[in-house]
């Protein structure tokens, strides 16, 4: 369930094209390994049993050849033994004299040289004969091959002959006449076949020489690396094709396990580590002889077919990646390209609405969702305008009834004659007023701009206070506090006076109309903060009531200040703006921020 979570996060977190990347990989390529790597376990199973299956035969051959050599000479030992010459002697006496002894052994050893060749192969071999009740023969030793059988009696191999085999074959020995070379040695018991009477004659010996026997193994190799051994019933070397030292254990020799080779006369063939190198080791008994045959064949040489094929695995599941990922990019490209273009232009929309075009020239299910943005990007275009029309057309109507209901030249004109009309009757507070009153409605028209100088926002604020006062006399006092520094940066028109106007309305009403203003102005950093600070009523619940009423686009209440937050906005950016703070006294302090600039584009 975790692995699952994991693995769905992750793909949740990457792009559609990878994702189809990913999948389409997936299914092109889990099947084409699933069945390359079935197929080539089921070549390489096959492989490996035919080339065991050729060992085998191989082995069997061997086996073959083998004993047909051992018949052989034993063919040619029987030849020898019922020789009638051999017979003659083998039935009679031996001879009286020392001239009938010499006669007598140089028979035999010219009979043995007569036979010492092997009748299928043509390979020497030697024969050496040892009869009974021949002590003489030790006197002439110059006479070779021919001895008194009292010469081996004490020798380990003569008690180890049977007394009913046809043939034993003994093992290794040294020839005589050779220095170091091992020969293979035969035995045959010899019986005086024309003298019943005669139990036992005398012994017929054949060594050969293991160079014939290795001749046979080289030639059945199952490859050219392979190493071949003929062991006998101990597991002793008797031949091989390597030059491994004869006469020795065969697993210690090569650092092998026993249990690696067969028992009996059953075939066996695994896998094993020689000398740090993958062997197949097989081996197969001779019953007849009691010898054992065992193969060394490196992997590298068997499996030469298998390497080849597993070459044309490889390349084919590289082909099959290629492609497979060639084609992952152009589905993915075809299905994700569509997808990207409409993402780029809903962020074009974000930025620029009007500027916005999309184009697709496939007929598929992304057209129809191409067209439908289009649609709605042509019906929003469309309702903005008709909201800006609209809006355009209202604010339009709004100042051309406010015109017409002030027009200015009228107003003045009209003023200018009430002050005249109040200095001749001697009404100075009269006519003071009226100055306040037209210099307050020539400052606020200002010709219809909405930018001015903050020279121009603070003396129409002060007639104003002018007017107050005249109005309300000693129950409102004021000051302004604005450096001379600050006159000639801009602001937005009508910006104090509806907060001098609320504070003196709403704050002074509730505390017997009585109170005191301060305007105060001051430049900090980029910012200029204009403050209007009162002593009314006003607290904490106040001035969170009225910092609310900022943010809200309701109609009722407190719609002057609002207006003022809202044009501050939108003339300099919703980083500006008024907000409302209660005094530690009494009363509240309304906090104009805009920015210090006296320049802007169009004034």
């Amino acid at each position: 369930m975790a692995v699952r979570s994991v693995s769905s996060l992750v793909m949740n977190n990457i792009s559609i094209r990878t994702r189809l990347l990913t999948y389409f990989l997936s299914i092109v390529l889990l099947p084409s390994s699933i069945i390359i790597l079935t197929l080539y376990n089921t070549s390489s199973a096959t492989i490996n049993q035919n080339m065991k299956s050729a060992i085998e035969r191989d082995m069997t051959m061997m086996e073959m050849n083998l004993t047909k050599n051992v018949e052989a000479i034993d063919n040619t030992t029987t030849s020898l033994y019922l020789n009638s010459n051999l017979q003659d002697i083998l039935s009679s006496d031996k001879p009286r004299d020392d001239y009938g002894m010499i006669n007598e052994m140089t028979r035999l050893n010219a009979l043995l040289a007569t036979y010492s060749t092997n009748e299928r192969t043509g390979n020497q071999f030697q024969l050496k004969l040892y009869l009974m009740d021949r002590s003489e023969y030790s006197r002439f030793a110059f006479i070779g091959s021919v001895y008194n059988i009292e010469s081996i009696q004490n020798e380990e191999w003569f008690h180890s002959i049977p007394f009913k085999e046809k043939y034993k074959v003994l093992g290794l020995y040294r020839s005589d006449n050779s220095e170091g070379s091992y020969s293979i040695r035969f035995v045959k018991r010899l019986y005086g076949l024309n003298d019943p009477t005669l139990a036992f004659a005398g012994l017929l010996t054949a060594d050969v020489s293991i160079d014939d026997f290795n001749q046979t193994l080289m030639a059945m190799k199952p490859s050219t690396n392979s190493q071949v051994y003929l062991l006998n019933e101990n597991g002793t070397i008797m031949a091989g094709t390597e030059p491994i030292t004869v006469n020795e254990s065969f697993a210690s020799s090569i650092h092998l396990d026993e249990r690696a080779l067969a028992s009996g006369v059953a075939f066996q063939a695994s896998v094993r580590k020689v000398d740090g190198n993958a062997m197949l080791v097989a081996s197969r008994g001779i019953p007849e002889l009691g010898w054992k045959i065992v193969t060394l064949s490196p992997m590298r040489d068997l499996n030469g077919p298998l390497v080849s094929f597993r070459k044309v695995m490889v390349l084919v599941l590289l082909v099959s990646l290629l492609l497979a990922l060639l084609l992952a990019l152009l589905l993915s490209n075809n299905i994700t390209n569509p997808i990207r273009k409409f993402v780029k232009s809903i962020n074009q929309a974000e930025a620029d609405l009007y500027n916005v075009t999309m184009e697709y020239k496939r007929n598929d299910e992304f057209s129809f969702l191409f067209t439908r943005f289009n649609q709605m990007i042509v019906r929003t275009r469309e309702l903005i305008d008709s909201l800006y029309v609209s809006e355009a057309n209202k604010k339009k109507a709004e100042l051309e009834a406010l015109q017409a209901q002030i027009n200015p030249h009228f107003l003045y004109n009209t003023l200018d004659s009430i002050n005249w009309m109040a200095l001749r009757n001697g009404a100075g507070d009269i006519s003071q007023m009226v100055t306040s009153l037209s210099d307050f409605f020539r400052l606020s028209l200002n010709k219809g701009r909405s930018i001015i100088k903050l020279e121009d926002e603070i003396n129409q604020v002060m007639a104003y206070l002018t007017i107050q006062k005249i109005k309300m006399s000693k129950k409102l006092t004021y000051s302004v506090d604005v450096p001379g520094e600050l006159a000639s940066f801009l602001t937005v028109k009508l910006l104090l006076q509806p907060l001098v106007e609320n504070a003196i309305i709403h704050g002074f009403d509730r505390s017997n109309g009585h109170g005191s203003v301060l305007v105060r102005g001051e430049l900090q950093g980029n910012l200029i903060m204009l403050s209007v600070i009162d002593n009314g009523c006003g607290d904490h619940a106040t001035a969170s009531s009225i910092t609310e009423l900022l943010h809200t686009s309701g109609e009722a209440g407190s719609f002057g200040i609002r207006n003022v937050h809202a044009r501050i906005r939108q003339w300099f950016g919703d980083e500006y703006g008024l907000r409302y703070e209660a005094n530690e006294d009494a009363g509240l302090t309304a906090i104009i921020t805009i920015p210090a600039v006296k320049t802007m584009e169009g004034y």
